[in-house]
């Protein structure tokens, strides 16, 4: 269902880049506009082989005006059917040859063209009748798609349509393929306009999906929709109708998602890629057949059964592509279009293929890469060794290839290798988001009567769910020492080790040694890719503690992960997770909300409850911030469903702590009085976690509670809380109930301006709207009026669904 990994770099990056000006709805909206002038005589689109300049076609057929007569000629399709180009010969019935200048592209032209309402036609009548003025002609817009398909005779009769009857031509063509010499000369002469169509980008594929699917699209989704088809339009269009009658595709809390637990069979794109590699020979199509079954296939293997020029026809034609590297090695053009041709291959005619292709020469080392060809020697009847399939194990996990691990996994026989399939298909599970049905096959695992190796690994991947409450917390054993308990001397230990200091560290309030521990447990998996399961669950809390080291460089680096359509789906989930609670600490709720409302979309059946009680709970409080108190609540009960569903509810950790501290946030908001966040302080307070204290106090006065910005007991408890606490984070909340508790409008406006460095951009607006009331009394009208509007471009900020960019500062009044 995932693309396979072999999405190399350079394709990758084509929809990663940003589009370059002129962007599609800026060409558009230049072409829509053009067409009606009289001074426009023609234009030409020129992109790459599914760039979108079909779609781009449809597009301006859809938006030009119904008074204009609008011709459209498919250059691919139609022109190389219809045969315009008689201009040189034509034969007679007795078998000659004569010349006939342009009478058959005439009639054909006039054909496809068909009648024109606007023509005059006289009435039959016996006498003449009045002369009747000629109706006015509509301009007459030719749109020709594929333009460099058409042979030089039609192009000539369509371009003698121009100055003949004022006609504007709108053409597409391949950037691989030159312009006829006549369309280039019209370009030179400047009778032509050209734009370029830029590949085909992230960005651009959510607006498509958003827009045929008529709604909100999870930007995961789309991505992983954009990759699966190789940047190309039409596929795309193809794929998602197909996904969503497949409820591949569904519609969750007002957001398109994937659902990972769907199978699709794409037959809107298999119709498709069939009929794009009919007219190919029958050499050409058993090669590109076989490619797609065992990619990646050595390139010495295809041309020696099936001819170089056969390869080199494919290649051409861009249906295949040979990856970098030695051996070389050759794949389809896209995961998509190798799904459409090997669901067109009937089981039989791929048993044949694989009998006859030669062996490639498969080992334990080269399994993980060639596992599609072992799924299709299984499917073929043929047999593997259980060794030679468990050591493709690695490719269990990534989402690319999991699908095809757990395809793989049945064709182990052996009793004594049961335990390793099962781990094996458990891995899988993991890779593909589905920790519902992994869990159990893990505990399984982890209990007597498996195999010892297998009851290691189980146990791993156990405590590695366990940080994120998909599964029962597992207790440590840390190794003794002279000195008290010590880390232990296992790896994966180890980090649970870390991460249960760190969460320690950091609600005791020591946030630069919490920061110390997480660092360590994240180095170590960075390390060690066996331990690379455990990256989710630590990636959460170590976002925390950046956090409260306002340390947002390396946050802002950890969390850029353009490639999340390529990790595992919990991987995906804590990212936005973070994103979000790293916008929201920093006061900018519409970013958050942006950023959590489809990630809590994908979360509701994810088997990760605490993830989702954090996400629900984060959301509720952007959504009361931002004035939405229907859904604020909506979110504070789905965060309370959510703690309820946990594995342990009685989990006192890190996660549950924010949780509870944003749902009274958000109910304190809403309900505007501040006594859920007061109960909450109380109890962070009897469970000795200061910090977690210190952030309630702190939400009170954000909240806008007259009381709680007043309340100088309040205020007094929040300066001695920061005094305790360490770490940066420490000291601007120290920095902010100072200010507030000394009221002084010079203090307070060099407090916004410190807060502002820090990022702390919703204490920095309170400190300045104060500072401005402060001035306004004193009547210091140009102070109160700087204040004033420093608090407004931070307000600015809070506004926009973008969060400001690493440095942003709200500047100067004035400048």
């Amino acid at each position: 269902m995932l693309p396979d990994p072999w999405l190399d770099e350079d394709t990758v990056t084509v929809g990663l880049r940003p589009p370059t000006f002129p962007d599609r709805k800026q060409i558009l909206d230049l072409i829509l506009a053009a067409v009606p002038s009289p001074s426009t005589n023609g234009i030409v689109v020129i992109g790459d082989s599914g760039s979108g300049k079909s779609h781009l076609l449809l597009s301006i057929k859809a938006g030009l005006q119904d008074s204009m007569d609008v011709r459209t000629f498919a250059g691919k399709a139609e022109l190389q059917t219809t045969v315009y180009g008689a201009l040189s010969a034509a034969v007679q019935p007795s078998g000659e040859q004569t010349d006939l200048p342009g009478l058959h592209v005439l009639r054909a032209l006039t054909q496809s063209l068909g009648p024109a309402g606007y023509l005059y036609t006289p009435p039959v009548t016996r006498r003449r009748s009045k002369r009747h003025p000629e109706p006015k002609r509509p301009p007459l817009v030719l749109l020709v798609d594929d333009i460099h398909f058409v042979d030089p005779a039609s192009l000539a009769v369509l371009l003698q349509l121009m100055p003949g009857f004022g006609a504007t031509l709108v053409a597409t063509a391949d950037s691989r393929r030159p312009l006829p010499p006549d369309l280039y000369q019209l370009w030179e002469d400047g009778f032509l306009e050209q734009y370029i169509l830029a590949p085909f980008t992230f960005s651009e594929a959510q607006a498509l999906c958003e827009d045929v699917l008529g709604g909100k699209v999870q930007r995961r989704a789309s991505s992983l929709l954009a990759a699966m088809c190789g940047f190309n339009v039409g596929l795309l269009c193809l794929a998602i109708q197909d996904a969503r009658n497949a409820h591949l595709l569904v519609q969750r809390d007002g957001y398109w998602t994937i659902d990972v637990r769907a199978h699709c069979q794409w037959p809107g794109v298999v119709e498709h890629v069939r009929a794009d590699i009919s007219h190919h020979a029958a050499e050409e199509l058993k090669a590109l057949e076989v490619i797609a079954l065992a990619e990646p296939l050595a390139l010495d293997v295809v041309e020696h059964s099936f001819g170089q020029k056969a390869v080199e026809h494919l290649l051409d034609a861009r249906h295949i592509r040979v990856l970098p590297g030695r051996p070389p090695l050759v794949r389809t053009s896209s995961w998509l279009r190798g799904e459409g041709i090997r669901l067109s291959v009937p089981r039989s005619r791929s048993t044949a293929l694989r009998l006859g292709i030669e062996e490639p020469g498969l080992t334990a080392d080269s399994a993980p890469a060639m596992l599609r060809w072992m799924t299709w020697t299984l499917d073929s009847g043929l047999s593997l060794s259980d060794e030679l399939i468990l050591a493709a194990a690695p490719a269990a996990d990534k989402p690319s290839t999991a699908e095809l691990a757990i395809r793989a996994s049945v064709g182990v026989n052996g009793p004594g290798h049961r335990d390793e399939a099962r781990m094996l298909r458990a891995r899988a599970l993991i890779a593909e988001g589905q920790l519902k049905e992994a869990a159990p096959e893990l505990r399984e695992l982890e209990g007597e009567g498996s195999q010892p190796e297998v009851q290691a690994d189980a146990a791993r991947r156990l405590m590695a769910l366990s940080l994120l409450g998909a599964a029962s917390p597992m207790p440590l054993k840390p190794d003794g020492g002279a000195h008290g308990p010590a880390a232990p001397s296992d790896p994966a230990a180890r980090v649970m080790w870390n991460v249960h200091q760190a969460e320690q560290l950091l609600l005791s309030g020591d946030a630069p040694q919490a920061l110390e521990k997480s660092s360590v447990a994240i180095t170590a998996i960075g390390a060690d890719p066996v331990l690379e399961m455990f990256r989710p669950g630590v990636l959460l809390r170590h976002v925390v503690c950046l956090r409260h080291n306002l340390s947002w460089s390396q946050l802002d680096a950890l969390l850029d992960c353009p490639w999340a359509y390529a990790v595992p789906a919990q991987v995906a989930w804590c990212l936005d997770v973070a994103r979000g609670y790293a916008q929201l600490s920093q006061g900018l709720p519409r970013a958050a909300l942006r950023t959590l409302e489809p990630v809590v979309a994908e979360l509701h059946d994810s088997g990760l409850p605490p993830v989702l009680q954090l996400a629900s709970a984060m959301l509720a409080y952007s959504a009361a911030l931002c004035g939405d108190s229907e859904q604020a609540t909506a979110r504070v009960q789905q965060s309370l469903v959510a703690a309820k569903d946990a594995v342990d509810p009685t989990d006192k950790g890190l996660l549950p702590q924010l949780s509870a501290l944003f749902v009274a946030a958000a109910q304190d908001k809403v309900s505007r009085k501040p006594g859920h966040l007061f109960a909450v302080a109380e109890a962070f307070h009897d469970r000795q976690s200061p910090l977690m204290e210190a952030e309630a106090l702190t939400l009170m006065m954000l909240n806008a509670s007259r009381s709680a910005v007043e309340d100088l007991v309040v205020q007094r408890r929040l300066s001695e809380l920061a005094a305790s606490l360490q770490g940066a984070g420490a000291a601007a909340t120290g920095t902010f109930a100072s200010a507030l508790l000394g009221n002084d409008p010079r203090l307070l406006e060099s407090a916004g301006r410190s807060l502002s460095g820090d990022r702390q951009f919703a204490q920095a607006a309170l400190c300045y709207a104060r500072a401005a009331s402060g001035y306004e009394a004193r009547t210091r009208g140009a102070a109160s009026r700087r204040a004033w509007t420093l608090m407004e471009r931070l307000h600015g900020a809070f506004d926009n669904d973008v969060a400001p960019p690493l440095g942003w500062l709200p500047g100067t009044a004035g400048h």
